[in-house]
């Protein structure tokens, strides 16, 4: 796929950017309040753990420093993992607002054309976009109308 094509496909995901922007940003903040809370609480009893089992215990400063090291790189890894999620959540986010931003866009577009005088407007939705019974009820309206 060249360069200008996935441009183009990128552009045309954004259709909305004032609804589509605020929904992905409510479902990834969503996410990453989840996440947060989630680490918070991880962190703090695991490292109440290691300071109550290996401070404590009678293991050289090595085999405690390698402990604490494994704790970071699991940390770390915990962390990794849920920046990953967060992007794809916020992909996933733009993919289902276009869902629905998408034939909001094309309804208005009709409706423009309709109210220019072309009462041959039809309204046609892809088979997994939103909004498909009422395009359906809009176009047996229309027809209904111009027998």
């Amino acid at each position: 796929m060249s360069s200008k094509n996935y441009q183009r496909q990128l552009k045309n995901l954004i259709i909305n950017p004032k609804f589509q922007l605020r929904y992905t940003l409510w479902v990834t903040g969503t996410g990453l309040t989840l996440i947060t809370v989630n680490a918070i609480v991880i962190y703090h009893y695991i490292s109440e753990n290691y300071l109550t089992l290996v401070d404590l215990s009678p293991m050289t400063d090595e085999a405690k420093a390698q402990l604490y090291s494994e704790l970071h790189h699991f940390i770390y890894i915990l962390g990794g993992i849920s920046i990953a999620f967060i992007i794809l959540v916020a992909f996933f986010g733009l993919i289902f607002s276009h869902r629905t931003a998408g034939p909001l866009f094309h309804m208005k577009r009709v409706f423009e054309e309709i109210r220019k005088g072309n009462k041959n407007q039809r309204i046609r939705l892809r088979p997994k976009d939103e909004f498909r019974d009422v395009a359906d009820s809009f176009n047996k309206m229309m027809d209904t109308l111009q027998k």
